[in-house]
């Protein structure tokens, strides 16, 4: 497995609201395209993966995430229309070219350059679709799956924002669950000058995470959040499930 990896590369992000995604032109190979789960996909996903009993304990809980965290996301999309997120990570002449391209694009509600942070990523070799190593069965990697699903976690700037996102971060590493968060990249904003934002918060943080599934994400996000900052009025983020398209 090639553990190589230039921090010095820088990620784009665009966010657009449609019916269909465009497909952006003269992107790297490392280009990608996601679509986001609606909150009733998220609800109809959770239902058929939990029993009764779990969805009366997790019930409140859940309902609070769908409508203070990832409810964010579904107000803001006109009817008919779906979100997509728009990726790719290079050097940064290629990115910032990219960037530049689109900024006076107003069909994207959100165009930003962002960097990796070492501290708060995970193996951030093989993300979005790579082999990943599983820390805890160094024997058995993790691969991209039919049923893999990918967590953007969008942040607006507010106080110790990296302090409280490692912390759950750390949470999910140390969770030993077969199926779970296998890697991510932890991408913060390259200053407000490459960054663009229509109708949305200035998201200066992003956690791109993939997990193995739905089921996994569900059962990594209880597990961890018992512990963390979730429940922290003052913690604002924003958080979309989603497919590759």
């Amino acid at each position: 497995m090639d553990r190589q990896f230039d921090y010095t590369q820088k990620i784009l992000l665009a966010v657009e609201l449609a019916d269909a995604p465009r497909r952006i032109e003269s992107m790297p190979a490392t280009y990608a395209r996601f679509r986001r789960l609606s909150i009733p996909d998220v609800v109809r996903a959770f239902d058929e993966t939990h029993g009764l009993f779990a969805r009366l304990i997790a019930g409140h809980a859940f309902r609070g995430v769908l409508e203070q965290h990832m409810g964010y996301w579904e107000q803001r999309i006109p009817a008919g229309q779906q979100s997509f997120v728009h990726y790719a990570i290079g050097s940064n002449d290629v990115i910032a070219g990219a960037f530049d391209r689109l900024r006076k694009d107003d069909s994207f509600t959100l165009v930003g350059i962002y960097h990796v942070e070492p501290q708060s990523s995970a193996y951030p070799f093989s993300f979005p679709f790579g082999d990943t190593p599983d820390h805890w069965h160094p024997d058995e990697p993790f691969s991209l799956t039919e049923q893999s699903i990918f967590w953007f976690n969008f942040f607006p700037e507010q106080p110790y924002l990296f302090e409280k996102t490692f912390a759950a971060w750390a949470l999910f590493q140390m969770l030993q669950l077969k199926e779970r968060g296998e890697n991510n990249q932890l991408a913060a904003a390259d200053g407000k000058d490459n960054l663009i934002a229509r109708g949305v918060a200035d998201f200066v943080q992003v956690n791109l995470n993939r997990f193995t599934s739905l089921p996994g994400f569900f059962n990594a996000a209880h597990e961890a959040g018992k512990h963390t900052f979730t429940v922290d009025r003052d913690y604002l983020w924003y958080g979309m499930l989603l497919t590759r398209v």
